[in-house]
């Protein structure tokens, strides 16, 4: 019998035929798919692992300039009247801060890590590129005058801004693009601390907050390793930290450290909230945000002049601590000092982060408490430097709520694995009493103010990927600003709209009316003498979206002011374009998901995994008056065609498409398949004349 492979001779070895050639073409798609994801990690490590030893650059250019040129011109070395200037040489640093932040609004002051893991969770991976330059810039200028802040925050948003970068540019999806940030910010923080597995817990439970799959933590790992080693080639592998061996004479030293595992679960709730409140309290004070900025640093600058040692990050003080150089009078004034400024100086707007504030105060308080110890359990206490080094981990595991990151960075610093056990103790003790009483980490706490959770679910994740403008409505009914009483209450009678927006002649939004508004108004008809038209009964300075804005962003607003539709308006002149309403999301969503439910279990030639997205392709001339039929793209290419949104009428939205539908130029064609397959189909695309593209 011949082989079928060979000498096909029925229309089932046809078939059969077909089907292993179909095989073996995915599989090495696969493979190629996967060999490509883990270049991209690599790359993204290895330039992440540049970026951070540039950023290290510029602190050090910035603390010559600051704590250097400007302290010796000021003579603060030499002590005395002359230290009351410190508060000087941060108000110049916080001087050009401002600068850099009226050339950049809204980028460059401030603890800007909750806003890159809403940008990252909430909204898409869509991380600035500019950031990259801006968080290094804001920062070590921050740093260099000597502002009590960290330089980890600033490094992951530096790392991740890479890799959203390179997701952006090739084009890759939300879900590639999100791994690909974790592997920037991951492997930042590795080279930061020669830690490649703290880099990669740090990208798994604080970048990520835990959710990620097993593939994707190999290109977590690949990212950080490629980082710590392009970073060991250039600079050697010196750590930041220099830590003394750590001593365990007797497991029954366990117990101080379990205590003091509690303490710092109980003193993170403490600092996350003093950190929020301080935050608070800078954001609703009546000033400008330069006075803002200058007033925080000139207090920071004042804590600094008995205590130098609280300027900046702090990592030769922690140094000290961790060599049990310093006293513990001084080791608490440190903690104290740096719980202050710390909070002052990111609550003001000082760019920054908090790792290095956290790793100061759990380090003095870690050698405090040794002190404390060695009074009431003489024979169960071992070398301060010792604790010093556990409580930075358990005090980093409570206001952070990432343990397995603290123990690691901890095993990591020191190669010593009788660490393991205090430090998983010490830090899981923290973390328990830290939950129990703070839900939230100090990164999220302010999100969850604002009402912005992380940990979003299939229907929030398809909100941040649904613009506004394919949801809204086009043509909503507006009232003129000079409409009268009686043309308001009619008009908000007729419609179904309960938000009716108000608009002056140029047609820019002024204000809305809500219907229960009208209802109060007509309960007090006294008051209606008093009123004009409808600019009087709007409420002013209403919030608003524009039409490239994302659902999720939309419903944000909707919960915030309590209300059923928001206006849409144009982002340069607030020209009011349409309307969008709860009712409308929820219908979006519920499509949305029924139609991924459908895709998953209608078509048995689509197993819909991470190995699939779904991309939106716009149609090429070269590809107008062509059907599905002529061009048989399922066929030799693997991807399937799922809907068509007319060129000549976007507003029908999009549409199951027809084999036989001819299709125009710029058509929008909603297509499922691998991304190497997509990218196969949209070169194809411009020029169907030639053989599929290999």
């Amino acid at each position: 019998m011949s082989d079928p492979t060979v000498h096909p001779d029925s229309d089932a070895d046809n078939y059969r035929v077909r089907l292993l050639s179909r095989l073996k073409h995915t599989f090495r798609g696969e493979q190629f798919e996967y060999a490509w994801l883990i270049l991209l990690a690599t790359t993204t490590g290895l330039l992440s692992a540049l970026g951070n030893l540039g950023f290290r650059l510029l602190i050090n250019l910035t603390s010559t300039v600051f704590r250097g040129f400007e302290w010796r011109e000021l003579r603060i070395p030499e002590g005395h009247a002359f230290l009351l200037l410190i508060p000087v040489v941060l108000c110049s640093g916080g001087t050009l801060l401002f600068i850099l932040e009226y050339f950049f609004p809204g980028d460059a002051l401030g603890y800007g890590f909750p806003r890159f893991l809403a940008m990252m969770h909430l909204g898409g991976a869509r991380i600035k590129r500019r950031w990259i330059f801006l968080k290094a810039a804001g920062a070590a200028i921050s740093l260099g005058a000597g502002a009590s802040v960290g330089r980890e925050g600033p490094i992951a948003q530096i790392g991740g801004s890479i890799g959203a970068t390179m997701g952006q540019f090739l084009g890759l999806d939300g879900e590639r693009s999100k791994v690909l940030v974790a592997c920037g910010a991951g492997a930042a923080i590795a080279t930061t601390f020669n830690a490649p597995i703290g880099g990669l817990l740090f990208a798994q439970e604080i970048v990520l907050l835990g959710e990620t799959e097993l593939g994707n933590l190999t290109l977590l790992v690949i990212a950080t390793t490629a980082g710590v080693i392009a970073s060991g080639a250039i600079t050697g592998n010196e750590a930041v930290f220099k830590v003394a061996p750590f001593v365990l004479e007797s497991y029954r030293e366990l117990i101080t450290y379990g205590l003091m595992g509690i303490g710092m679960g109980l003193l993170s709730v403490g600092y996350i909230r003093l950190f929020d409140a301080v935050a608070q309290f800078f954001k609703h004070l009546k000033v400008s945000s330069l006075f803002k900025l200058l007033a925080g640093l000139a207090v920071v600058g004042l804590i600094a002049i008995p205590l130098p040692q609280n300027l900046a990050d702090g990592y030769p003080t922690i140094n000290s601590a961790f060599a049990g150089r310093l006293s513990i009078e001084l080791m608490l004034l440190l903690a104290i000092a740096k719980i202050v400024a710390s909070s002052v100086s990111l609550g003001c707007g000082a760019p920054g982060g908090v790792f290095g504030p956290i790793f100061f105060i759990g380090a003095m308080t870690g050698g405090t408490f040794r002190s404390f110890s060695l009074l009431m359990f003489p024979h169960l206490t071992g070398p301060r430097g010792s604790y010093a080094l556990i409580g930075l981990g358990a005090f980093l595991a409570g206001t952070t709520h990432a343990p397995l990151t603290a123990v690691f960075l901890l095993f990591e610093m020191t190669r010593e694995y009788q660490i393991t056990v205090p430090a998983l103790l010490s830090c899981v003790l923290s973390l328990i009493v830290a939950r129990a009483l703070e839900k939230e980490s100090i990164d999220t706490y302010a999100l969850a103010r604002e009402g912005k959770r992380l940990h979003v679910g299939k229907e929030r994740r398809i909100l941040t990927q649904i613009p506004v403008s394919t949801v809204m409505s086009k043509e909503p009914v507006a009232l003129s600003h000079a409409a009268d009483v009686s043309t308001v209450l009619r008009v908000s009678s007729e419609v179904t709209q309960s938000t009716v927006p108000v608009i002056n002649e140029k047609g820019t939004l002024v204000g809305v009316v809500i219907q229960r508004d009208m209802i109060e108004l007509l309960s007090s008809r006294d008051s209606l003498n008093t009123l004009v038209n409808a600019y009087d009964l709007a409420r002013r300075h209403a919030p608003a979206v524009t039409p490239e804005a994302y659902l999720d962003e939309a419903l944000e607003h909707l919960q915030a002011e309590g209300i059923e539709e928001l206006p849409v308006v144009e982002g340069n002149n607030n020209r009011l374009v349409g309307l969008i309403s709860r009712h409308a999301i929820s219908m979006a969503v519920g499509r949305a998901a029924a139609s991924m439910e459908a895709l998953a279990t209608r078509d048995t030639g689509i197993f819909w995994s991470t190995e699939y997205r779904i991309a939106r392709i716009r149609v090429p001339a070269a590809s107008a008056g062509k059907t599905l039929r002529d061009l048989d793209l399922r066929a030799k290419s693997g991807v399937t065609i799922l809907a068509v949104q007319s060129a000549t009428n976007p507003t029908n939205g999009f549409a199951p498409i027809d084999p036989d539908y001819k299709l125009k130029r710029d058509d929008l064609l909603v297509a499922a398949g691998r991304p190497t397959s997509i990218r196969t189909l949209e070169r194809y695309l411009e020029d169907p004349s030639k053989a599929m593209p290999g």
